[in-house]
Order: structure tokens, then sequence, then C-alpha cells
């Protein structure tokens, strides 16, 4: 077995991104999870044996090898046979036909024990959890954006609210007004956003979509420290609260003096979160009011503001922060978390 050199590794992934985004085969399960474990991956092998298939080649050994390392196996194509991407125990994930219904993306354990902890969790509120997600990923696998693009992005969740909540009264509150008042507010403003303040008369779905933006900025300040707490999500923040860190505290010194909570506390909010996302899907699918008092709206923007800030859709530049929130929005609005 010998790693493969960089590029040579990226023209693997990209071989395999392109066939599980492939317009000729049916949509698949596992293409997002997928893919977001293969902009994960650190190293990548090659593995030659002379034996006709994987799993023949693969010993008790070799698999564990491969839990432990959270890896995939690629088995390129040739003349005869098709490419595959297969687990840990050489079960396909991945390939022409259908996929084995036991294959497994591979996670660390530190993953694995923090979804333990987020099943035990939702038990102890009388919530059975749904079987068959996926863990948030470890640690050593994700990155936050910096804590500036952080406070930035909570100051662009604010004006984005802040207008919604100003029609709701049937006052106005237009994106000079913001910029007077906040330019640093009014230069974090996603694309999505500005469309948002281009209109004058906004749709009211959009509005109250707005609205919800309130969660989200909450969400943003607990991540920075300034919440003491993430309540469970049953009803909504304190808008007093909220709108007082905000209002009280030059701009400025907010994104200067940014400083995150530590990344495993943000991944353990993120997992319960997803699972409670997991959970009102199955539920709102089956005809079934939200159980244990949940407030789907809230779980909803703090699912999208934890995902956005660790990245779990994928590295971007800091740069590009703004368009990953719009990307992350829409992502969760098909049904895609975590």
């Amino acid at each position: 077995m010998t790693e493969l050199a960089p590029e040579a590794a990226e023209d693997l992934l990209e071989d395999c991104w392109e066939q599980i985004d492939s317009p000729n085969q049916p949509p698949h399960p596992l293409a997002a999870p997928l893919q977001r474990h293969l902009q994960r991956t650190r190293h990548v092998y090659r593995f030659e044996s002379p034996a006709a298939s994987l799993a023949q080649s693969l010993s008790p050994d070799w698999q564990q090898w491969a839990w432990n390392a959270n890896a995939l196996w690629w088995t390129p194509g040739s003349d005869s046979n098709p490419a595959l991407l297969s687990d840990p125990a050489g079960r396909t994930l991945h390939g022409p036909g259908s996929f084995d219904a036991e294959a497994q993306i591979p996670f660390l354990p530190e993953s694995r024990q923090r979804r333990m902890e987020s099943e035990t969790l939702l038990r102890n509120r009388n919530l059975d959890p749904v079987d068959g997600t996926a863990p948030v990923p470890s640690s050593s696998e994700v990155e936050t954006f910096a804590p500036a693009v952080a406070a930035k992005r909570m100051l662009g969740l604010f004006a984005v609210a802040a207008r919604a909540e100003a029609m709701a009264n049937g006052q106005t509150l237009d994106l000079d007004r913001v910029r007077e008042r906040s330019p640093q507010a009014a230069d974090a403003l996603t694309p999505a956003e500005k469309d948002f303040f281009d209109f004058v008369s906004p749709p009211a779905e959009m509005v109250d979509t707005a609205a919800w933006r309130y969660e989200s900025l909450h969400t943003l300040q607990w991540a920075l420290q300034m919440q003491p707490d993430l309540d469970w999500p049953d009803e909504r923040c304190d808008l007093a609260s909220v709108l007082r860190l905000i209002l009280s505290l030059p701009h400025e010194d907010l994104i200067g003096h940014a400083i995150l909570r530590p990344v495993e506390e943000l991944l353990r909010a993120a997992d319960l979160h997803v699972c409670l996302w997991w959970k009102l899907a199955i539920e709102g699918a089956s005809g079934h009011d939200a159980p244990a008092g949940l407030d789907p709206g809230v779980v909803a923007e703090r699912v999208h503001a934890l995902t956005w800030l660790l990245q779990l859709s994928g590295g971007v530049p800091e740069e590009a922060s703004s368009m990953s929130w719009d990307q992350v929005g829409r992502e969760i609005e098909h049904g895609i978390v975590g």
C-alpha cells in the first residue's frame, strides 16, 4: 500500500466527485455525506491486491485499520469493471447499480461518541433518536471561520432581522440607513440578503424568513461567548438580550474582540441540533406535531448557523463566507444537514 502524491489524490477525488454527481445515475442518498467525507480526506492510499474482489482482499486487520483511519476504499475502473467506492469493510457505497444497504461512511470515534451523547440527551426528553443519520465530523476534520468573520456575519443577520421587524411594524429600513448606522453590517450582507434589501416591498414569505434570523444571530452570539447558554429549543430567544448586546457595543469592537467557544463545544451543539432537525423532519413527514415542545424554526436557524460556522458543508475561503451562508440555507431547505 502506497500513499498517493497530492496531485494524484486530487485527480482521484475529482473522479469520485464526478461519479457521485453524475446526471446519468439516479439520485444517491449518500451523495452529500460522501462528498463531505471526501472533502475532509487528509490522505489517499492505493491498495493493490491480486484478489478478484475488494471484499476478498480485506483481512480483518485491514478492515480495522480503515475504520480507525476514517478511510474509504477506491477501486479504479477498467475495461471490464466499473469504478467503485467502498466502506472500510469493502461494502459498496457508490458505483453503478444499487449500493450495499449495510455500507457505512466511516466516522472517527470522537464523532460516534458525541452522537451517542446527543441521543442520550434526546432520550432524556422522551424522544427516540432517528436511526441511520450521520454524526458531525470530529474536531480534527473541521475548521471554523475566524471569529471576526463570525462577528461580521452576526451583524449582517442583525441588519436583515431588523428590517423584517421594522416592516412588520409598518416602518421602513433601507440599505442606505443600515450603511449609515453600521457600515460593517451592510458590508456583511450575503447576495441573497442584498436581494431582500433590493425589494421595496418584499413578499411576505421573504419578510417572515428574515425575521427568523434573530435566532441565527442568537446562536452566533452564543458561539462568540456573548450569550451564556443555548437552551433547549422550545421557545424563541430573548430578543431584548440579543438586541442589547448588538446595540450597546461599537461594532468595530465586536469584530476586533471576537472570540469563539472551543470547537468541541460547538460540535456538541451542532450534533444535538442535527439530531433534533432529523427528528422534526421525520415527525413532520408523518403528519405529527413537533415533539417535546420543540420549535422547528429555532432548530432550523441553529442548524443553519452552526453548519455554516463549522463549515460542515465543506471548507471555503473566508472571502466566500457570505455565499457559503446562502448555500447552507438552500441545503437545509432541500433536506440536507450536517
